[in-house]
């Protein structure tokens, strides 16, 4: 499928995504963010809306349910539509715990090649469908054959669902924390579990970077406080078995250590404050990978 594109800054996107303007809502009742029939005249409802739990998304979504679970998934409906002409059109709200939690599943959906939206918080699309996030949803509007006049009316169902949601939901602070060098920005996601592979590790944000023909990644977690975060690194620097050195900054001291993870090749990892960092894909030592830390400790001495 051959996909429109646009360019948008690193920096740029990344301020666009960490930034919300209002608090999360109250979640509403699912069917309330459906559009009403006088606002989609042409089309009307095909059948009864269709919704799920935790327990019974499988029965909707059998191959990707585990991982929307992962991302606090609460609840969604499904909804088709069938116009005047007799097309189809598909809509699909998905509810999750948080802002941050919706970002984190609409981010495993993303990436590069697709076209933006100026739809809700943030928003893509292909040919065949029209994805936005908004507060806690997470929002899909599909249609069947590639067909502009259709997808456009894809794109006005989208608006208005996103128009029934009043708040943005404001992201971490922790997002705007990865350095903007480098970044690839539709492929900035957010893990909740399992990062590099490891339960022990707490969630994390995490920005791919291309310097030439390297390719790298920057984890960044906040834990409760310092002491936490200090554990978090010293566990992670045994296993690695890297030695560990505390260091001063221009920002005040924090930890880092260097050493060879078995999955993840050549690793740095820092600890500053309530925060971790990892980095990897870049030789321990090198200019870049010791920017990145220093960049990203940067940022973090600017959250409050």
């Amino acid at each position: 499928m051959n996909h429109a594109m646009k360019t948008f800054g690193a920096a740029a996107l990344i301020v666009a995504l960490a930034i919300g303007t209002a608090l999360a809502q109250e979640p509403r009742p699912l069917g309330s963010l459906l559009p009403a029939p006088a606002e989609i005249r042409g089309w009307k409802a095909d059948g009864a809306p269709a919704s799920y739990d935790p327990e019974t998304l499988w029965e909707y979504i059998d191959g990707s349910a585990e991982t929307f679970l992962a991302y606090d998934f609460r609840g969604m409906i499904v909804q088709d539509y069938v116009s005047a002409a007799n097309k189809g059109l598909k809509v699909e709200i998905y509810e999750h715990g948080s802002p941050l939690m919706a970002f984190g599943i609409y981010s495993q959906f993303r990436s590069p090649g697709v076209k933006l939206y100026d739809i809700g918080a943030e928003a893509f699309g292909d040919e065949y469908s029209i994805t936005f996030r908004k507060d806690r949803y997470y929002v899909r509007v599909a249609i069947f054959e590639k067909n502009p006049d259709l997808l456009a009316e894809a794109q006005r169902f989208a608006g208005l669902i996103a128009g029934k949601v009043s708040a943005v939901g404001a992201l971490p602070a922790e997002l705007c924390a990865l350095p903007d060098e480098g970044i690839q920005p539709l492929k900035t996601t957010y893990l909740p579990e399992n990062v590099l592979g490891y339960a022990q590790l707490p969630p994390a944000f995490v920005g791919t970077y291309t310097f030439g023909d390297q390719q790298a990644k920057v984890y960044i977690s906040a834990v409760e406080d310092s002491a936490s975060a200090r554990k978090v690194f010293d566990w992670y620097s045994t296993k690695l078995g890297a030695a560990s050195q505390p260091l001063e900054g221009p920002y005040g001291k924090y930890m880092r250590s260097t050493g060879n993870d078995p999955f993840q090749g050549d690793v740095t990892t820092f600890q500053f404050g309530k925060w971790v960092g990892i980095v990897t894909g870049l030789k321990t030592g090198t200019t870049k990978s010791d920017e990145l830390v220093d960049k990203s400790i940067e940022k973090l001495a600017k959250i409050k």
